[in-house]
């Protein structure tokens, strides 16, 4: 069995960035948390951390990071009913801008009334990267393949349009979304990593992707405030979607060509008060508002 305090040393190094930050929040001496990471390593029987500026775990060491993590969720769900009132910690979740603006919101606000919440919002890689490292303890993504340790469920597809102000649309797209016209037209996406172009372009137009001069806008008020305004054209929800095509101020630019991505809600494998809480809010809101029936 693996000692907790030296594992506890290893993940406060890693997470405080260095050796110093992690003797004050421990109340150590530098070379008491020293000793304890050596004597990790030595029972582990390999380096546990490149020591750099600031240190970085290697992947033994990122791999019992994530176990430390874990434990502490546990150790929380018992705390919990220990002692009642006791300051909790957020419990991190990593999601995309498009799922967290549309059906996600409802199960989130619910999620907020009994445990507090840590939003990492990026793309696939972006949080598929931080729930291998141990940085997250779930998200939501397109990606269907469950990562090492984890538990991965199929929530439905969420459909998105492509849309633009009428303005914009007889200024870039007067014969229609063409290759040639979307060499000039300004897109806006949420992040400069986002595959949403290169997959509208794939499954909506049948077109090889290409990359179109884009705004990367990560507020999605903004975002939706620039395309209203005629800036770009750009990606919503079709439930946010059809709360302006009634006044006729957003217009869908492939209306016969919706975009369907997947949503898979990825977690740690492991028994938590906290995760069973999230996961049955999460997949009770799926039900209600995304399509079930695989493309």
């Amino acid at each position: 069995m693996f000692d907790y305090r030296q594992l506890e040393a290893l993940g406060a190094v890693i997470d405080c960035g260095g050796f110093d930050r992690a003797s004050d929040i421990l109340g150590l001496t530098q070379a008491a948390v020293t000793l304890r990471i050596k004597q990790l390593e030595t029972f582990a029987g390999k380096p546990l951390l490149i020591r750099s500026n600031p240190p970085v775990p290697t992947e033994e060491g990122r791999i019992l990071h994530t176990h430390f993590k874990k434990i502490r969720l546990l150790e929380e769900d018992l705390d919990k009913e220990w002692n009642k009132g006791v300051l909790e910690k957020p419990l991190p979740i990593g999601v995309n801008a498009s799922t967290l603006g549309s059906w996600f919101l409802p199960a989130l606000r619910y999620i907020m009334k009994s445990t507090l919440v840590d939003i990492h919002v990026g793309e696939a890689k972006v949080v598929h990267d931080l729930l291998q490292q141990g940085s997250l303890a779930g998200c939501l993504s397109i990606r269907a393949s469950s990562s090492r340790g984890c538990y991965v469920e199929y929530l439905g597809q969420l459909v998105l349009r492509c849309i633009a102000s009428r303005d914009f649309k007889q200024r870039h797209f007067p014969q229609g979304v063409t290759a040639e016209a979307m060499k000039s037209a300004p897109a806006i996406l949420f992040h400069q990593e986002s595959q949403m172009m290169q997959f509208y372009q794939k499954t909506a137009l049948n077109i090889t992707p290409f990359d179109v001069p884009a705004h990367v806008i990560p507020s999605q008020d903004e975002y939706l405030k620039m395309i209203m305004d005629g800036a770009a054209y750009g990606f919503l929800p079709e439930s946010l979607f059809k709360r302006h095509q009634a006044d006729g101020e957003l217009i869908d630019l492939s209306p016969l060509s919706p975009i369907e991505l997947p949503q898979y809600w990825h977690r740690w494998g492991m028994e938590s008060e906290k995760l069973e809480l999230i996961t049955m809010k999460i997949r009770e809101e799926a039900r209600a508002s995304l399509q079930q029936n695989k493309s």
